[in-house]
């Protein structure tokens, strides 16, 4: 259905998101992993021809057979909703507070679907009912600020939904959310691309819903993919040593506890996209790093575990 060659996205000789091979075929469920600045959200917006206009887009990212990294805006208009549609952060600033719910998940169906006011209305209360929103004709008149933060991340989804896309990304669809709410919206995003045979992108710092929600995952760094597998095999036996650093930085409940002990971090901090190495990514934070590691790039191998991991340390296939 989609499929992304080589694609970068590049602002002048910076890349922050580069060479990202990818196909996305429908029933996938991918997870995207990283620290906030890896390029996660940068692949989201290439994906759906939203980036902004200081950076250019170059490769190949080719949608039912046509290819769009060049295609006029026209073409991407007849695309977004339909083929392809996303779930942007933050509740909050995604949904216009001045106007009512009912008017901005009509609006897609209005403009794309072609339906009248009175069918594009009750298309809105069967959308508010599939994701679970209570009361759905009472919500309709009502404005962002009167929902909770659940309320309101089942209105996007609503709105992702409204034209029946093949393709939708979930990006950081449970920030800010209690822990019961973020766990209800995960289940609804599987439960929903289950029923509708939809693709699932879910982008997300919580490895907990990446996992449930998820069976393949991309590990992306500095815009590059370090790692990729199904999920449950990379979030269990992770191979590249940025990975293996996210996971132990996940809090632990342990029964066995003792004592309080100091989690684990990765050390340093995701550089700017101009100070990016020009090799590996993740020189200058990696704990095992090599000799070459900051001047050559390594290339994508298999491990024995069946993932595929950017790391100079498998380059004769296991770890050195």
């Amino acid at each position: 259905m989609i499929e992304l060659k080589n694609m970068s996205v590049n602002l002048g000789i910076f890349s922050a998101v580069r060479g990202v091979d990818l196909v996305i075929k429908p029933g996938d469920r991918i997870g995207v992993v990283g620290e906030s600045g890896c390029g996660k959200s940068m692949l989201a917006l290439s994906i759906m021809g939203m980036v902004p206009d200081a950076l250019s887009t170059v490769g190949s990212l080719i949608v039912d057979g046509q290819e769009l990294i060049d295609a006029p805006e026209s073409t991407w208009t007849a695309h977004r909703a339909r083929t392809m549609s996303m779930i942007f952060q933050e509740p909050m600033a995604a949904l216009n507070p001045l106007r009512r719910i009912g008017d901005i998940v009509a609006e897609p169906l209005l403009v794309h679907d072609g339906l009248g006011k009175s069918a594009a209305r009750a298309r809105v209360i069967d959308l508010f009912t599939e994701v679970g929103i209570p009361q759905p004709e009472l919500r309709l008149r009502q404005y962002p600020h009167e929902l909770s933060g659940g309320q309101r991340q089942r209105v996007l989804i609503a709105l992702a939904l409204a034209c029946n896309p093949r393709l939708l990304i979930a990006d950081e669809p449970t920030t800010a959310l209690d822990a019961n709410v973020a766990l209800r919206i995960t289940d609804l995003l599987v439960e929903l691309a289950q029923e509708r045979n939809m693709a699932l992108l879910f982008i997300s710092h919580d490895l907990g819903a990446v996992s449930r929600a998820t069976r393949d995952i991309l590990v992306m760094y500095g815009g590059d993919i370090v790692e990729r597998g199904t999920t449950q095999q990379v979030l269990q036996e992770p191979a590249h040593p940025y990975t293996q650093g996210l996971i132990a930085a996940r809090p632990q409940i342990s029964q066995t506890a003792t004592r309080r002990k100091r989690l684990p971090t990765i050390a340093g901090s995701v550089p700017a996209l101009i100070n990016l190495p020009k090799g590996c990514r993740f020189s200058g934070r990696c704990p095992r790093e090599l000799a070459k590691c900051a001047s050559t790039r390594p290339r994508a191998v298999t491990t024995d575990q069946g993932s595929t991991v950017m790391c100079h340390l498998f380059e004769g296939g296991t770890a050195q």
